[in-house]
């Protein structure tokens, strides 16, 4: 018998006997008379777990299940090589076994509700190791809906409605169950929520919905044409729901307030933020055309060309910037500026009348300041890891 798992998915503990084994890539797989470990299928992961070998009373750890043509394969950690017919204790992960089974039978129950109340189907599902996802086959979902869904499938779980699986042949079924079927399938095992789904699953199932625990509704996304919907169940709820309130109450505690006090509050410092920041873009334009007007007189000529060469110990590259677009507001002016205390900032910037390129001019400045970036004709920014300014003003001089 195979498939343990599929009758008894709370037994964790399991002796049988290899029946053969994989080499693949230094990986060693093996394959027993029987197994309880679930292997990976249908958007749930495999189980985890160990095995322990009974006459050499070694462990190994399983990281990996798959089905395969010659049957269901337990990936191990290490390199040992088993013995057929030796046997061996399986032992799977129990807290992993109970969250894929929460989460899954938590998306039976969405699924039905979101296609009983609604009519739209699930055509794709994933169980992630943080958060399990559906897609639905609708462009939008309003927030009402999701919140009355949310609140349909919290109902379901706490009625504590017993679910059952069963195994048919295919023509025992609805013609709607069969229309989801591939065509060469013939016994079909259903995962039965009585009033509420019937649906074709391979996965491990709880005995009752009650052990899914509580199921929240994260958030949507469109995907495709289609909505993604991001949920958690059981364990994985009461944990987010902890972290929620903690984070909750130390930002009531910075903004002093709390519920729609702090909403209130948080929104009014927002809106005077944005105030701010205005008030702060239009202040440093002044500033830097101040800056810009104050260095003038040390600029000097090529040609018809005044260039602004300086260099500012305690600049980034937010002031370089500002400075060159205040200099360069002027025609025939350049500005080569550079910051910071290494590696330097460096911004070349030209006004209009300039004929030549920045980019052309940081090929000629880069090997003198050691230095490398990008830009084009107008602008150019980098680093440079060299500062010899004398240098600089040759090559610019010429």
């Amino acid at each position: 018998m195979t498939g343990i798992y599929q009758v008894d998915p709370y037994l964790l503990q399991y002796r049988t006997c290899v029946k053969g084994f994989i080499e693949e890539e230094g990986k060693t797989g093996i394959l027993f008379e029987e197994t309880i470990f679930y292997p990976e299928g249908g958007g749930q992961p495999s189980d985890r777990g160990n095995l322990v070998c009974v006459a050499r009373r070694t462990s190994h750890e399983v990281i990996y299940v798959e089905q395969r043509p010659e049957g269901i394969v337990h990936w191990i950690a290490g390199d040992i090589i088993p013995v057929v017919g030796a046997e061996v204790l399986m032992t799977v992960d129990a807290e992993m076994r109970r969250d894929h089974m929460q989460q899954h039978h938590g998306q039976h129950i969405l699924s039905a509700v979101f296609e009983r109340d609604y009519h739209w189907e699930t055509v794709g599902f994933h169980l992630g190791s943080e958060i399990s996802t559906i897609d639905l086959a609708v462009g939008d979902i309003s927030p009402e809906v999701l919140q009355a869904v949310e609140l349909e499938v919290n109902r379901i779980i706490m009625e504590n409605i017993p679910v059952k699986t069963e195994c048919f042949q295919r023509e025992e079924l609805s013609k709607d169950l069969i229309k989801k079927l591939p065509m060469d399938q013939r016994e079909v095992r259903l995962v039965i929520i009585s009033g509420i789904d019937e649906n074709a699953c391979c996965g491990t199932h709880p005995r009752s919905t009650g052990e899914v625990g509580p199921c929240k509704i994260l958030k949507t996304e469109r995907i495709r044409g289609n909505v993604r919907l991001y949920f958690i169940c059981g364990a994985r709820t009461i944990t987010w729901m902890g972290k929620t309130l903690a984070e909750l109450q130390q930002l009531e505690k910075v903004i002093g307030a709390s519920g729609s006090e702090a909403i209130g509050r948080l929104a009014k410092r927002e809106a005077e933020l944005k105030k701010l920041q205005k008030e702060r873009k239009e202040l440093l334009g002044l500033k830097y055309r101040y800056m810009a007007e104050e260095l003038a007189a040390e600029a000097f000529f090529t040609g018809e060309t005044r260039i602004l060469l300086k260099y500012f110990p305690q600049g980034d590259m937010d002031l370089l910037r500002g400075i060159a677009a205040a200099w360069c507001n002027q025609p025939k002016q350049v500005a080569v500026l550079l910051g910071g205390t290494g590696p330097f900032d460096v911004v070349l910037a030209r006004g209009q009348e300039v004929t030549t390129a920045m980019n052309t001019l940081a090929t000629e400045l880069w090997p003198i300041l050691k230095g490398k970036g990008g830009g084009n004709a107008e602008l150019v920014q980098g680093k440079a890891e060299e500062l010899p300014l004398e240098k600089v003003k040759l090559a610019l001089s010429r």
